[in-house]
């Protein structure tokens, strides 16, 4: 490696301190996402969040290299199925600034409406001279046109190659990337492997860098030749990465004001592994089973000490990034040409006409249309496709509101079921609420309130369960019951035996013959089609569950939840273990309160965490709670309820004005979104007077299930269209044990909306699953702290679902990670392509593939100036609303009006274009359907 020259300064100090500046700062543009097996929803463009949506999605592609919305044609194909309206474009147009176009009767408005409809064709740089070879454009007329343009500079164009990759390519035709990326990828996977691998990367606890430098000094270590230099050089640098990384930038010749600019290209050469790399440098805690200093500071040192050492051998030690002089692209002159050319033609001008403009007029003309380029054209269509949907979703509501009836109701209800706000609990609930209409459903954000560090009884160490802009205070632990202390050591004894005979090791295909034996003998029983067909997963979990209640029958458990008001201890993670019981009466409270569930509750109510479970699905988890941090909420069902339950609790609520009958007993469950299974926690503990009521509420949501499973497979082409609603349950039971099934569930794929009011605002409507539902009643919180503790939940995690999911849907190979088919899991942190690649970050194309990219509206059952004041108090919200990132609406308590936000001012949403169906049945309006389908009024209520 190069001697390094003395290091210049600036104005704030070193030119180290300048380095930290700038890794500091450019962190932000890497993935934040963590490890797969903690996949939490976000903003992919977290970065940018601080401006406007527009912008923020045009700078993000200029910089990723990324699409800011669908493709032009999609939206024309939007419009070819009235998906959006000739209206839309004109509302959308209107509300901009108009101006002359320099030809007599034409306005920007006008020329950019039929640039949309009929709309021009697409030209760009790659498909023009093919349009001029096939007869569509006229070479002599575009030479006409290229002639009267102006605008382009003329001479040289002066460019810094900023990676040595390039200047090195430039030179010599050799991709530095093939030669350092596959080493510094199997360093980083070793490094950050979390058990995956049979022999650890020795000396990881000395970081990534010494880490590094070890085992390449190591005898036998094999490098290719290009970077076999890396031993001499690492012996001879400083241990100290920040030296490292100075020296490497003296030995590249880049210079301070460089520096921003060079690391940057060079942290988003491998933009999953850097992310990954300062995702657990800041939160250690997120690995999960073994932690190591990882260092973005280090892995920048490592990068360019291979780079310097490869460009060195391959261009000589007296190497420097060169300035490289580029003409200007003639072709650009000629399809800014077409583009003025094709906006004439559907305008209707001919050539003479527009030949005939003045220059003044010309240059006006064609200043307009190449304004309103591809781009333009994209953010225009986005916006109109958004309005319809948002029509689409309040008009609807708008009328069901407007027919709501005061509640009538004068016998105590069956029961009162919490779920999750997941949109994915829209169906289950319509249905169960169909199916026994003295049931009564609410929607509360998955955690319960109950922000804990748990350890389940399995658990090596714990996790956060709750969202993650919430860090938990408390822990609670899950132990054996005192009674079955027994059982628990004997399932602690069998799970160490069948950990020392390390069967899933043996039958592990990561070596040949063990591939080969594992194949041999497990494919003997594809002979026997027999078996597989009668031994169902059902069955077989039935089979299962008898054969361990009768021989290994599993230990009653209980959370360590209580503490007294006094009590200071403390969990293992310095964490202060259980809650007093003025903390549970506010966690308690923190549901019921803004539910408005303050008296008049059934003799029981359910409160079902939910989350998914899926055989082979490395992102399984990105289909669980977001609101529990990506993890599942059960836990927190479960204690909510035991909070509930305690005497003293209720007494506690009683000051805040929620009455809790003598009667009314609390049971905490948990849904599984994939299979469709319910369980129940702590029926033991439930009075025998409450059987019957039990046995009613097992009923229904049985029923429930049955019927959400079969709305759930009309999205799914291997489902049979006639299934009956029992076959659809054993249909998704099937799908998450299915071993080679990409679609498990779809997830969060329809997320669109989220309605934050009380239940008779959607009580009875098909919402085909694409809205989040929050219970909020505005009427008992006059001051609007309820309003302030549900949006402050909702907005971030809500927003960041379904921003991940836009995302990763418009640009599913750079912002998604593409299909999951070459997918294999990398040190159990992420996914990559095939054996060798960058950690794919983002949704899968399975996950996304019939989503509809919209921003999330946000429809709000109070007062517009009550929300706007409420969201602009917290800065976090605020930014969310301001730069447009989501959408907002309101309905008033009182009369139902609907309003929405836009730029600053409520507006009144009227019209007929988008009227309220009705079906008799849910089932009677989604079955023979996979797309999308309108909101529709469900008028039968009686039982199935």
């Amino acid at each position: 490696m190069s001697a390094s020259p003395t290091h210049e300064t600036n104005v704030d100090g070193s030119r180290a301190g300048h380095l930290r500046h700038v890794i500091a700062h450019l962190a932000h543009l890497l993935p934040a996402q963590g490890p797969i097996g903690v996949f939490i929803h976000h903003n992919t463009l977290h970065a940018f969040q601080h401006l406007p949506f527009e912008k923020a999605v045009l700078e993000a592609s200029e910089v990723y290299g990324t699409e800011p919305y669908m493709r032009e044609d999609a939206y024309r194909a939007s419009f070819a199925a009235k998906r959006i309206l000739e209206e839309d474009l004109v509302d959308i147009l209107g509300r901009e600034l108009d101006a002359e176009v320099g030809v007599a009767g034409w306005s920007r408005r006008t020329l950019r409406k039929v640039m949309l409809s009929p709309g021009v064709r697409h030209i760009d740089a790659g498909n023009i001279h093919w349009m001029l070879g096939e007869g569509e454009l006229e070479p002599v007329q575009l030479l006409t046109l290229c002639q009267r343009r102006a605008g382009i500079a003329a001479g040289k164009l002066v460019v810094r190659k900023l990676r040595p990759r390039d200047g090195v390519m430039a030179r010599t035709g050799m991709d530095l990337d093939e030669v350092i990326h596959p080493i510094l990828i199997r360093l980083l996977n070793a490094f950050l492997d979390q058990g995956l691998a049979y022999w650890p990367m020795p000396n990881r606890e000395a970081g990534f860098l010494e880490a590094v430098r070890r085992l390449v000094d190591q005898a036998g270590t094999v490098l290719p030749p290009e970077l076999v230099g890396i031993r001499q050089a690492f012996r001879s640098m400083s241990t100290d990465a920040e030296q490292v990384v100075l020296s490497c930038l003296d030995a590249l010749g880049i210079s301070e004001t460089e520096m921003d600019d060079f690391v940057r290209a060079e942290l988003l050469a491998l933009p999953g592994w850097a992310g990954m790399m300062r995702r657990l440098e800041e939160e250690p805690q997120l690995a999960p089973h073994e932690i190591v200093p990882c260092s973005l500071l280090e892995f920048l040192a490592v990068r360019l000490s291979l780079t310097v050492v490869a460009v060195e051998a391959v261009a000589g030690s007296g190497w420097r990034l060169e300035l490289v002089e580029e003409t200007p692209n003639e072709t650009s002159s000629l399809v800014q040409a077409a583009q003025v050319f094709e906006a004439a033609r559907v305008c209707g001008f001919s050539f003479e006409r527009l030949s005939g403009l003045d220059e003044k007029s010309f240059q006006t003309f064609q200043s307009e249309v190449l304004l309103f380029d591809g781009l333009e054209r994209r953010r225009v269509w986005h916006l109109a496709y958004e309005r319809r949907h948002e029509r689409q979703i309040l008009l609807p509501i708008s009328e069901h509101r407007r027919a709501m009836k005061p509640d009538e109701r004068s016998n105590r209800l069956a029961a009162q079921v919490f779920f999750c706000i997941d949109e994915r609990e829209e169906s289950i609930r319509r249905h169960l609420e169909e199916i026994d209409p003295e049931i009564e459903t609410y929607g509360a954000a998955g955690f319960f309130g109950v922000a804990m560090n748990y350890t389940g009884m399995d658990d090596a160490h714990g996790a956060a369960l709750c969202p993650v802009v919430v860090t938990p205070q408390h822990a609670v632990h899950e132990r054996a019951h005192a009674a079955d202390l027994h059982l628990a050591e004997g399932r602690r004894s069998r799970r160490l035996l069948f950990s020392k005979l390390q069967w899933n090791t043996f039958i592990s295909t990561r070596t040949l013959f063990r591939g080969w034996m594992s194949t041999a003998i497990l494919g003997i029983f594809s002979v026997f089609p027999l078996v597989t067909r009668v031994m169902t997963p059902r069955r077989y979990g039935k089979l299962s569950s008898f054969l361990n209640d009768r021989f290994f029958p599993e230990p009653r458990t209980e959370l360590t939840y209580m503490r007294a008001n006094e009590a200071s201890q403390h969990a293992a993670e310095g964490l202060i273990l259980g809650f007093t019981v003025e903390e549970k009466v506010d966690r308690v409270a923190s549901v019921l309160g803004p539910a408005g569930l303050h008296r008049a509750m059934a003799r029981l109510v359910v409160a079902l965490g939910h989350g998914s479970t899926s055989l082979n699905n490395p992102h399984e988890s990105a289909h669980d709670c977001g609101a529990c941090g990506g993890r599942r909420g059960g836990p927190n069902g479960r204690i909510f309820a035991a909070m509930a339950n305690h005497p003293e609790v209720r007494s506690g609520l009683r000051s805040k004005g929620i009455h809790i009958p003598d009667d009314t007993w609390f049971i905490g469950g948990y849904h599984d979104t994939c299979n469709d299974d319910v369980d129940l926690y702590d029926l033991d503990q439930m009075p025998a007077s409450h059987q019957g009521d039990l046995a009613r509420v097992r009923g229904s949501l049985d029923r429930a299930r049955e019927w959400s499973a079969h709305e759930r497979t009309r999205r799914f082409e291997a489902a049979s269209d006639d299934l009956s609603p029992a076959s659809a349950l054993h249909h998704v039971e099937e799908r998450a044990e299915h071993l080679a099934e990409p679609r498990p569930e779809y997830g969060h794929c329809t997320n669109a909306v989220c309605v934050v009011g009380r239940r008779e605002v959607t009580r009875g409507l098909f919402l085909d699953r694409r809205a989040f539902l929050v219970s909020y009643d505005a009427t008992v919180d006059p001051l609007d702290e309820s309003l302030a503790r549900v949006l402050g939940a909702v907005i971030p995690v809500c927003g960041g679902i379904n921003l991940e999911y836009y995302f990763s849907f418009v640009d599913n190979e750079r912002y998604g990670c593409g299909t999951k088919l070459p997918h294999n899991i990398s040190g159990l942190v992420g996914v990559m392509n095939g054996f060798e690649s960058d950690l794919r970050t983002g949704l899968p194309w399975q996950m996304v593939e019939i989503h509809e990219p919209v921003r999330i509206l946000f429809v709000v059952e109070t007062k517009p100036e009550r929300v706007l004041a409420t969201i602009h108090k917290n800065p976090l919200l605020a930014e969310f609303l301001e730069n447009r990132w989501i959408r907002l609406s309101t309905i008033d308590p009182d009369d139902g009006t609907v309003q929405s936000y836009r730029d600053g001012v409520w507006e009144k949403v009227e019209g007929k274009d988008e009227v309220l169906q009705s079906a008799a049945t849910s089932a009677a309006w989604y079955q023979g359907h996979i797309e999308h389908l309108p909101i529709a009024r469900i008028t039968r209520s009686a039982c199935r």
